[in-house]
């Protein structure tokens, strides 16, 4: 008996919901089409296939390159990472705002133009593409132990805790152990801040804020103020908190903490969610020195004794803060009480009047 080999190029898929194989009609792509590799891995997102990596017997490859599915042709987004691979692992992971690809190990080398070919050495990195910049990032573990460098190994993602488990591979002979990988300040949890309106406060606190986001919950929220530009992991000793009231999945109120404990400064918005972990992402904030009305200047022609009646007529105020400098925001709350003088015949009249915040520090009266 003689074994023959056949070339098969049909794909089928089975469906889990009816339990039956379909056949998958092959996706034939426009030239140019790129050069043959083996050993990359491949994602989809957008309706577009993204391969990475891989070698051939004249090229080892570092880029990423991508097919549309809709117009059926490959183009190069210039999406490189730092060094080539191949037989590495590979799985796409769910996170908020973005997915994330996270590939580990597999093996690696330059060809150099007429030098003789060679295999590669394995590698122990891992690191990941952020699928909304397309930017790679090498991981850097938080402690110096590593796996053994390998290829072929098998990797999943564990989504309650927030981490990568990688069994198994090759490297000079078959492996069988099991290392795990803490992704959760990559990752985040499942949930996000996108924005918050106003972006300042008076460092006294008590502004109204609107956080806007995804994934938002019911939950025992607390909103996150940390001072400075860094985007903390976990809160610190520069972190204040306030509660927050859920109002729908994309929006959260809070009130802004009072911050004169450490004065007026930048600092972070972060979400915590069930006591889970912070928000890998962060809105800019800025308190400011409360402005005090007794330092404050009011001027205009709505000031002087002798005006045209039955016509409106405006003032200005400029607002000062503790130590007499002109404030450049608005969200000043000031009173203003205008009334008549009074005769020995009648009393003051109260007269109304409108303030407006002009959103530099100074305020508009009318009346």
């Amino acid at each position: 008996m003689n074994y023959s080999r056949i070339s098969l190029d049909d794909v089928y898929c089975f469906d889990v919901e009816t339990e039956t194989w379909e056949y998958l009609e092959a996706v034939q792509g426009l030239q140019p089409l790129p050069l043959g590799r083996g050993g990359h891995s491949i994602f989809c997102a957008d309706g577009k296939l993204f391969s990475y990596g891989g070698w051939n017997a004249e090229v080892t490859y570092n880029q990423t390159i991508c097919f549309d599915l809709t117009t059926r042709e490959w183009n190069d987004p210039d999406i490189y990472n730092d060094v080539p691979r191949w037989n590495h692992s590979a799985i796409m992971v769910e996170a908020i705002p973005s997915w994330k690809y996270f590939i580990f190990g597999g093996e690696s080398a330059y060809f150099s133009e007429g030098a003789a070919r060679s295999f590669g050495q394995c590698v122990d990195t891992a690191c990941y593409l952020e699928l909304d910049s397309m930017k790679w990032t090498t991981i850097a573990p938080e402690s110096a132990e590593k796996p053994p460098v390998r290829e072929y190994s098998s990797m999943v993602y564990d989504a309650d805790e927030s981490r990568l488990i990688v069994f198994g591979g090759w490297n000079t002979g078959w492996l069988d152990d099991l290392y795990v990988l803490n992704v959760s300040k990559v990752v985040g949890p499942p949930y996000a801040i996108s924005s918050v309106e106003p972006q300042l406060s008076q460092m006294s606190g008590g502004v109204n804020l609107v956080i806007k986001g995804v994934g938002f919950r019911d939950n025992n929220c607390q909103v996150y103020f940390t001072c400075g530009k860094d985007v903390p992991a976990i809160p610190n000793k520069n972190s204040l908190f306030v509660p927050g009231v859920f109002v729908s999945e994309t929006e959260i109120h809070c009130q802004s903490p009072n911050f004169a404990l450490h004065g007026p400064k930048e600092a972070v918005v972060q979400l915590m969610m069930s006591n889970k972990d912070l928000t890998t992402t962060a809105c800019d904030f800025q308190f400011f020195l409360n402005t005090r009305a007794a330092k404050s200047l009011a001027f205009g022609t709505g000031l002087l004794p002798d005006m045209q009646i039955g016509e409106p007529v405006e003032f200005y105020i400029q607002a000062r803060n503790d130590n007499g400098e002109n404030r450049t925001s608005g969200l000043d709350e000031f009173t203003v009480a205008i009334k008549t003088k009074p005769t020995d015949e009648t009393p003051a009249i109260d007269i109304p009047c409108t303030v407006t915040d002009k959103d530099d520090g100074s305020y508009s009266v009318v009346y």
